[in-house]
């Protein structure tokens, strides 16, 4: 009688640590999973595929620079990280002509300057930026951190991508 007791008692210690084991494993997916991080992504529209990603905080600006396909001239656009959002605060171009701003919303202020027009003072919100990479000679370039980055070393020129700012846990930045 002495080793059924002793049987039955393993059997409850083995059953206990394995319930444990899943318990903790179970904890550790869950503490993984949490979003804790706040990025500025890239990704592909059709896959949905992260093509690059940053750490911003609250009011971390950016920019994209773009050529004009008509004049031929840069445009850039910058923009900054508001409650999850993206909000296009300034723009500076050469020329006026197709494509570009041609009225102002209440509070922006047009600046002409030696050699370009600049809107100031722009809050205009957008939950994610939708672009396809130029593939002749729109040349779009992140503008991050003191970084000129080419979209098109990104992805391939033609491809249509997102620009959000997302929150990411442990687990997809380890590459889950």
């Amino acid at each position: 009688m002495h080793k059924s007791t002793t049987a039955g008692t393993a059997k409850g210690r083995t059953a206990f640590r394995l319930f444990s084991f899943l318990i903790v494993l179970a904890a550790l997916s869950f503490l993984l999973s949490i979003p804790l991080f706040t990025v500025l992504a890239i990704r592909e529209i059709g896959s949905n595929r992260l093509v690059w990603s940053h750490d911003v905080q609250e009011g971390s600006r950016f920019g994209i620079r773009w050529t004009h396909s008509i004049h031929r001239t840069p445009v850039e656009e910058f923009y900054q990280v508001q409650g999850g959002k993206v909000v296009l605060v300034e723009e500076t171009f050469k020329e006026y002509g197709i494509g570009m701003e041609s009225g102002l919303a209440p509070g922006e202020k047009l600046l002409i300057e030696k050699d370009r027009f600049r809107i100031v003072g722009m809050n205009r919100i957008f939950p994610a930026l939708h672009l396809f990479i130029g593939q002749v000679r729109a040349n779009h370039t992140l503008l991050f951190q003191g970084q000129e980055i080419p979209l098109g070393t990104l992805d391939t020129p033609g491809s249509a991508v997102t620009i959000q700012v997302e929150k990411q846990s442990i687990w997809q930045r380890i590459g889950g």
